[in-house]
């Protein structure tokens, strides 16, 4: 997936991007500061997008396990507007 773009969506920056929060919200005992949290959210977003697109199995199950750890992460953020 390191050189997989889907709509104009590289994986993995979204894999980057996802992976910089979830360290930061685990530095950060469970919080990110709003710009992390938008970041994680619309990267969710990425891969609700990205999702039905790629074609390779493990390359699917490892985006929705990625996909997953974000949603986690993002339960306990607050709603941002």
């Amino acid at each position: 997936m390191r050189h997989s773009t889907f709509g104009g969506t590289h994986v993995w920056l979204l894999e980057l991007d996802i992976a910089g929060c979830v360290l930061r919200w685990l530095d950060n005992s469970g919080t990110l500061d709003s710009k992390n949290s938008v970041l994680l959210k619309s990267s969710i977003a990425d891969l609700d997008r990205v999702l039905p697109e790629i074609n390779d199995l493990a390359g699917a199950q490892y985006c929705q396990r990625l996909h997953q750890l974000a949603v986690l992460v993002s339960r306990d953020l607050p709603s941002t507007k």
